[in-house]
């Protein structure tokens, strides 16, 4: 009997569902040793139990010469999370016995290391080797350890005189900037001996990037030298500001520091300087093309300039910029108040109308400037009644049910992710949909990023333990809507959130944070409690506007990056608008995180039917000392 009958027919009524899943439990114990009469039994016997094909994989995987078998299953579980597994552990067996045809017309480079060393193999029984070399070089110049399985390959690109110095230059390079630098000893000694002290500069200068302040730490030998004096002064700029721009100064003229070097350094000292309101900033910031102007180098030229009200520049740098990065909102917005401070009032309200159409910190500080309502431009996912009731009743859900109802949450929440990450578009709305009716609302936001959608408001800030945040936000004295705002940004919801510094629960209470609030040791598992967690958090954003003189700006940077840091952001002597202030924030997560607990406070101040703008008196407001 072939194994597509033994898969798909039944003659018997189905068990109930309990003994299915008792059934399931022992067949996964027991499918790898079964014999093939028992095997064929297992299977029969949980009938069209949903997770029967997570059976027949590990069945099947003890059978792979069973091409059609394979296929079938391939073809039955396409586009689900059975697919990849199976497929990878056939592609494997394929270049274990050698079949390079069917291997190569099921496989598509890229997508795995393993198989792709595979791929380069059997290709080499066919094409030349100069055509493969160069996928080889570029497979092996990563910046990380590489699988076992790749060995042979590489060892024949080796004796074909593939692996020069230059391409062990180029992997040592990645390992060290970025990579993992515990290769560098490895390929340190695959360099000529007379190349090797590179090897040990590198080690060095990660450790220690200042040594290159030293006159005969780079001896000069030889021009790679250079690679690691760039990486060095693009550390060094940040912390040892004066010791780097005396480095710059000894190599600026350097024939050997080429130019894509030098640019690279300015690039990082340009962005290093102006975040700390240095004046020699704008030497390095006219060094920069503008094709090399990514969102990080804009946002901290834009925020240079702002420092200095330097409105005509302002409208010079966006005038340079392709039209893609004009278009975003935050360039929009500047665009606009350049031309507020240059008297063009009338175009600038077009800009600014236009602007306060859209959903989002700029779009809410564009209504207010204007006096406009803000826009939620609410629109529920494009599912229709028929296609939501057709995924609630597809394979992929009845797995989910079936993991949850064996206690296996993670699988079931892994059957979601794959639809969310890999299904057609209605799959990924439907799947963020299904997400959001259980009550997974981290995932249903996560789902409705991944898909793209960012317009059903309700599914995206669900008003979840609105009545615990309500209770604990008014005894307080704190707004539940920016509550609901920092709890929302904080963790998604994730009542046992963690981040990776130690934060924990719903409102990323620190220990330390929740001692000093409760004035008793707190035990971490019981940050986890909901009530307990909005309790300490509120009464946390209670002490923070204490402590910034009622400021809900300065307040919610506090709540991110501590009191004491955002005191020194402060403007000592004078006071500037709080929008310029905010785009200036030093910290890149601090300053996106105000921009987003901001909105989202707006959102959820709609949603709660409070009667007041939050973006209103922020659209006016000046900071500084004498505020």
């Amino acid at each position: 009997m072939s194994l597509l009958l033994v898969f798909s027919c039944s003659t018997l009524a189905a068990p109930s569902d309990q003994v299915l899943r008792e059934r399931f439990l022992k067949a996964e114990k027991n499918i790898q040793k079964a014999s093939p009469e028992q095997a064929q039994k297992i299977l029969r016997d949980l009938h069209h139990y949903p997770l029967k094909p997570y059976v027949e994989l590990e069945y099947l995987s003890r059978a792979l010469g069973k091409t059609a078998d394979v296929k079938d299953f391939l073809k039955r579980h396409q586009g689900t999370p059975l697919e990849w597994p199976m497929k990878k552990r056939w592609l494997i067996y394929l270049a274990s016995v050698g079949l390079s045809q069917p291997f190569l017309q099921n496989y598509q480079m890229g997508t795995d290391t393993v198989l792709d060393c595979y791929a380069l193999q059997l290709r080499l029984l066919n094409e030349p080797a100069k055509t493969i070399w160069p996928e080889v070089s570029k497979l092996w110049t990563v910046g990380k350890s590489l699988p076992k399985e790749c060995d042979n390959l590489f060892s024949r690109w080796q004796k074909a005189g593939q692996r020069t110095p230059e391409v062990v230059w180029a992997r040592l390079t990645k390992a060290a900037d970025g990579g993992d630098e515990r290769i560098i000893p490895y390929l340190r000694t695959l360099l000529p001996k007379n190349l090797q002290y590179l090897g040990d500069k590198w080690k060095q200068v990660i450790e220690n990037p200042g040594l290159v302040q030293r006159q005969k730490f780079l001896p000069l030998k030889h021009r790679w030298e250079r690679e690691i004096l760039t990486y060095a002064l693009k550390k060094m700029v940040w912390k040892q500001p004066e010791q780097a721009l005396r480095v710059w100064q000894r190599f600026e003229t350097d024939p050997q520091f080429t130019k894509a070097q030098r640019t690279d350094v300015a690039r990082q000292f340009a962005i290093a300087l102006a975040s700390k309101n240095d004046a020699r900033a704008s030497k390095f910031i006219a060094m920069v093309p503008v094709a090399l102007k990514d969102d990080l180098f804009i946002q901290w030229q834009l925020a240079w300039l702002l420092r200095q009200n330097q409105w005509q520049q302002i409208q010079q740098m966006l005038a340079e910029l392709p039209a893609e990065s004009r278009n975003k909102d935050n360039l929009r917005y500047w665009q606009a108040r350049v031309l507020q401070e240059l008297g063009q009032q009338e175009q600038a309200k077009q800009v600014l109308a236009k602007l306060a159409e859209e959903r989002s910190y700029y779009g809410f500080m564009a209504a207010a400037k204007l006096g406009l309502k803000p826009s939620l431009a609410h629109k529920p996912v494009p599912v229709t009644a028929e296609q939501y009731q057709a995924f609630k009743k597809s394979a992929a859900i009845a797995r989910m049910y079936e993991w949850q109802a064996i206690g296996r949450p993670n699988a079931a929440k892994r059957e979601l992710t794959f639809l969310q990450k890999y299904g057609t578009e209605p799959e990924k709305l439907s799947a963020a949909k299904y997400a959001y009716d259980k009550g997974w609302y981290d995932r249903a936001i996560f789902a409705l990023a991944d898909a793209g959608y960012w317009d059903d408001v309700e599914m995206r800030f669900p008003m979840v333990f609105n009545q615990e945040i309500q209770k604990h936000a008014k005894a307080a004295r704190v707004d539940p809507a920016w509550a609901m705002a920092i709890t929302r940004r904080e963790s998604t919801f994730i009542p046992t959130a963690k981040s990776p510094v130690g934060a924990h629960g719903l409102m990323q209470i620190m220990p330390q944070t929740a001692k000093h609030i409760s004035g008793r040791r707190v035990a971490v598992q019981t940050l986890y409690n909901p009530n307990v967690n909005i309790d300490m958090g509120t009464d946390y954003l209670n002490y923070l506007m204490r402590q910034n003189n009622n400021n809900l700006v300065f307040a919610t940077a506090s709540y991110n990056a501590g009191y004491s840091r955002v005191k020194t952001w402060l403007p000592k002597g004078q006071q500037m608008p709080l929008d310029i202030w905010i785009e200036t924030i030093p910290f890149k997560e601090t300053r996106e995180y105000v921009k987003a607990v901001l909105a989202y406070y707006q959102i959820y101040n709609i949603r709660m039917n409070q009667n007041h703008d939050v973006f209103v008196p922020l659209s006016t407001m000046q900071v500084g000392e004498s505020s």
